[in-house]
């Protein structure tokens, strides 16, 4: 009987110890898990903004016009015929792409 008593408090004993253990050790987990989500977060911030430089760069009337004659299309001005809440007067003419024959 004794040493069923001396068990049952080692038992307990130990899982105390873990249980102190185990709440640091999460802590520390989490910080290091949180430590890489805002690396993370961090780098694809930066690659975002480059996308995103990059893009109005690609949206650059020049660069598509360009683009446009690598891929043999010739692109003619025409005037816009309704542009909301624009004067006609403000109007910009719009690229259109035409094909070449």
């Amino acid at each position: 009987m004794k040493a069923v008593r001396v068990s049952l408090v080692v038992v307990i004993l130990l899982n105390l110890a873990l249980l102190a253990v185990s709440g640091p050790l999460r802590t520390t987990l989490t910080r290091y898990d949180l430590a890489r989500k805002q690396g993370e977060l961090r780098r694809l911030v930066n690659e975002n903004r480059a996308l995103l430089g990059t893009a109005a760069q690609a949206r650059r009337p020049d660069r598509v016009a360009a683009r446009a004659q690598a891929l043999g299309l010739d692109l003619h001005l025409i005037e816009s015929e309704s542009m909301a809440g624009a004067r006609p007067a403000d109007r910009a003419p719009s690229p259109v792409a035409v094909p070449r024959h």
